[in-house]
Parts: structure tokens; sequence; C-alpha cells
């Protein structure tokens, strides 16, 4: 295969879509426990709104639309996410290649990707949001690189199109818009194509894109903003001076810890040839600088006027996945032979390739292996089963605390409708009879007598407070494939109207 790739580049296409198969397909062949992000979208589909929490509603209509067609399944829930990152990774090809004089060139920066942990690992399993705001900065970029070579009024529009799209996936996106308008200022061409009429009808179809949900926004604020700002504030020192360290250094701290594998790999594949090309710049390097050196300002200026002190990967991800696409333009730039090197670098993604899905596969079919049982091993099936044949009825509402609950018994609830206390703001018609009880359910360590407290706060809110005093079960479920004692507590309650 590398040697395939090194003669055809462009074949990357055809191992790309084979290997989102495979994924997919792996995907379907573990246990059916969803993980936090597949449990959130598994419950959101039920709603096709403006808004629903913390992020931007992009992704969220995607599965949801495909739900709507295709019903409610592992099969797609991961098909939604396999499709998302086939273009994600087709998308960042097509803009390598624009930039990048060298097809080999490009291949080598798109499979790098596979070299990023949070990109191959994380962002397989669990991330959506990121995914998406990914796909959408790469045809951002895309389009804006191709206005700046060749305008026309298409290239305009998807100028438009990718910005109203890319701020409905997060809003940490507009760290990317700023950094591309001050690139596209200092490009030789940039001023003549800002200053073109049709670049107004971008604005205006990013904003009507973006519109409907903007004016959720402006309601609901403090939704969209608290919980965000509060995790970005855990563990925060109690100084000032403290803090303003902390804050830097966390974001360092995620820059390294994401850069790293694909610096040493870089370093080591082209060595000290690669280490020399830092500096060398060309119009098209000197443009991605740009939005790097801006958007790490923009960082640090964030960091400082709101008091961050803790970061995650994933926010810091979609700042960086482009760097790739500057090493290779920087070593373009000294006359480095992408085929020189192109074999031997190909083995390290080849081969994540391949450990990857495979590595999923084991975790999750043979946990033993690993000490614990994954998210995909939970017994939720099992754990419906059992109840509803110990109860002898299906509920008309199931009621939860936590969004990984959630999604996961709608899962196994497709045609019940689901509720969750974290998300307080969703609601949903339903049935309340005394052929379909409300199922509350939640996960505990230790078995009680009343219900979770946000659970009995929202049957004496909604129900009425002679409710509250219901009798509360506990059931203990074996993980799938787990040892004996890997057990996963429930709490549950069925509410009967009286």
């Amino acid at each position: 295969m590398r040697n395939l790739l090194a003669r055809k580049p462009d074949t990357i296409v055809l191992l790309l879509a084979a290997y989102f198969v495979v994924s997919f397909i792996v995907r379907l062949l573990v246990p059916n426990g969803l993980r936090v992000d597949e449990s959130q979208q598994a419950f959101f589909s039920q709603w096709l709104v403006a808004g629903y929490d913390t992020q931007p509603p992009l992704y969220n209509w995607f599965q949801a639309m495909v739900v709507s067609v295709l019903g409610l399944s592992i099969a797609t829930i991961a098909a939604a996410k396999n499709l998302v990152l086939f273009f994600l990774f087709l998308s960042y090809y097509k803009l390598a290649k624009l930039v990048l004089d060298d097809r080999l060139f490009a291949a080598i920066a798109t499979l790098s990707l596979f070299v990023i942990p949070q990109v191959f690992w994380q962002a397989q399993r669990d991330l959506t949001h990121t995914v998406a705001q990914m796909l959408m900065i790469n045809l951002l970029l895309y389009s804006i690189v191709k206005t700046l070579k060749a305008p026309s009024l298409l290239s305009y529009v998807m100028i438009g199109v990718t910005l109203g799209l890319g701020m409905l996936t997060k809003y940490n996106f507009t760290l990317v818009v700023t950094a591309a308008l001050v690139a596209v200022f200092l490009h030789p061409d940039g001023l003549k194509r800002l200053f073109d009429r049709r670049f107004l009808l971008s604005l205006a179809i990013a904003v009507l894109i973006f519109l409907p949900h903007g004016l959720w926004l402006l309601d609901n604020l403090g939704l969209a903003a608290t919980r965000t700002l509060n995790t970005m504030a855990q563990e925060a020192p109690t100084g000032t001076l403290a803090k303003l360290i902390k804050g830097p250094t966390e974001f360092f701290g995620q820059v390294l810890v994401i850069m790293a594998p694909l610096v040493a790999v870089y370093a080591i594949i082209f060595g000290k040839k690669f280490l020399r090309n830092l500096r060398p710049t060309t119009v098209w390097a000197h443009f991605f600088d740009t939005i790097f050196l801006v958007i790490g300002l923009q960082v640090l200026l964030l960091v400082f006027a709101i008091g961050i002190t803790s970061m995650r990967d994933r926010w810091v991800l979609p700042l960086l996945f482009l760097m790739p696409i500057a090493f290779c333009l920087k070593m373009q730039a000294r006359g480095i032979r992408a085929e020189d090197f192109a074999k031997r670098f190909f083995v390290v993604p080849l081969a994540v390739m391949i450990v990857v899905p495979s590595l999923v596969f084991v975790r999750a079919n043979v946990p033993t292996l690993f000490g614990r049982p994954e998210a995909y091993n939970a017994p939720y099936e099992e754990f419906v089963s059992r109840i509803l044949a110990e109860e002898g009825k299906r509920p008309g509402l199931v009621l939860t605390d936590g969004w990984a609950a959630s999604g996961n018994l709608r899962l196994q609830l497709p045609d019940v409708p689901t509720l969750c206390t974290f998300f307080g703001n969703l609601e949903v018609d339903h049935e309340w009879t005394a052929e379909k009880p409300i199922l509350a359910v939640w996960l505990t360590s230790k078995e009680g007598t009343a219900l979770q407290p946000e659970l009995d706060a929202w049957v004496q809110r909604n129900l009425g407070s002679q409710y509250s005093a219901v009798a509360v079960k506990h059931m203990s479920v074996g993980y799938v494939y787990g040892r004996p004692e890997d057990q996963r507590l429930f709490g549950y309650a069925w509410i009967y109207p009286r």
C-alpha cells in the first residue's frame, strides 16, 4: 500500500473510505453501550430545534435527520460519525492539494492526522462537535484559498455557507475566523478579495444560516455559556498571579500534548532536514503561520480576560490540526523531495490504521485483558429487558438525571420519549397512564430509599409532591463480557398516576 500511495497519492481517498467502512463495521461488532458523546446524540435525536445545550446544533441536526430517516440504532449513530470523519479527512486532503504543489506532500500531511492521538483515537470514539468543527474549518479555508487564487461567485458563496455552518459547530470557531481574516488581509491579493462586493454576499449567507441559532443563543446565553465557563475555571488556584500563570501553562501544555507525537515522528522520518525547515516561508506557509499565531494570541487574550485556568485537548485540537500542512509547506519551500521520505513515513499511519480498529474491537470484546470494562460494555440492554419483564409494562416516558443513561436508555427504547433533568430546557410530549407509567432511572454506587434528588425535584415540580414517595428499586447487572465483580448498579422507580 505504501508503494501505491507513493506512486499514486490520490489512492489515499480509497484508503480512507475503506478505513472508515472498517471502523463502522467494528463499531457494529462491539457491545451496544454508548460512549458519552454517542449517548448525547441518541438523546438529542428526539428534537430538531434551534438550540440544545452548551454546543451549537449542527452535528445534532445532522444526527437527528439521519435518525428521522433510518431510525435510531448503533448503525445510524456509527454511520453518521464515520461519514463525517471521512469527509473531514477528504476535505483535509483537498485543502492540502490546493496549497501544496506536490500531491505526495498533500498525502503525507493528510495521513499525518493518524499521528495525532486526539484525532485517530479520541475523535473516532467520542468527539462529535469537534469533528464537525474541524470539517468546517477545512471547508472554510478551502473556500478562502480558492477565492484568493481564482475568485468567483461560487467561491464567495462557499465562504458564506462554510462560515455560517462553521459557526454552528462550536463557538470557538470564531477564533479561526478571526485568524483567517487577518491571514487574508496580509495575503498579497487579500485586500482585493475583501473589498469585492461579492464578499457582502458571503457575509449575508453566513448571517442567514446562523440566524435561527443566534436568536436562540440570545435568549439562552446563560445556558450556553455557564457550564463551559465553569469547566474552564475548574481547579483554579485562589491567587490572582497563580491564575494568570495556570491559564497559559494549561494552554501550552495541551499544545505540547497534541503536537509532541507528530513532531517526534517528523523528526525521526525527516531528520535534521525537518528541524531546519521550520523557518523558510512562502505565501501559503506565511498564510498558515499567521492563522496559528493569531489563534494563539486570541487564546491567551481570552485566558487573561475571563480567567480560564483549565483546558481540554478537544478544545485545543481544532486550533492545531492543520499543523501538518504548515510543516509540509515549509519542507516543500526548502526543496525537500517528498518521494525521498514518503514510503518510510507511510509505515506509521498505515500501522495506526490497523492497530486502532483492532484495539477498539479487542478492548470492548475482551475487557478483562485491560482490567476494567469499556463504556461499550455497559449492560443497559439486559437491565431494560429485565425490568420490563419484571413490571410487565412499557413506560410512557423514561426520566433520567444524566445524559450517559438517557441516550443509552433511548437506544434500548427508541419508541419511548426520554427526558433528562440535566437538559431541563428540552421537553417532550408523552403519555402517562396506568398502562404507560413513567420510568425513572439513575446510575448509583449505593442503594437508597428515595429518588435521586434532581429526579425528585422534577417529579414534584411536574407531577406533584404526592408522587415523590414512590417505591425505589435497585438492580445490579454485570457488564457485558466483564468479570463477575464488574457490576453496574441501577436505581429505578415506576411512577403510576393516582
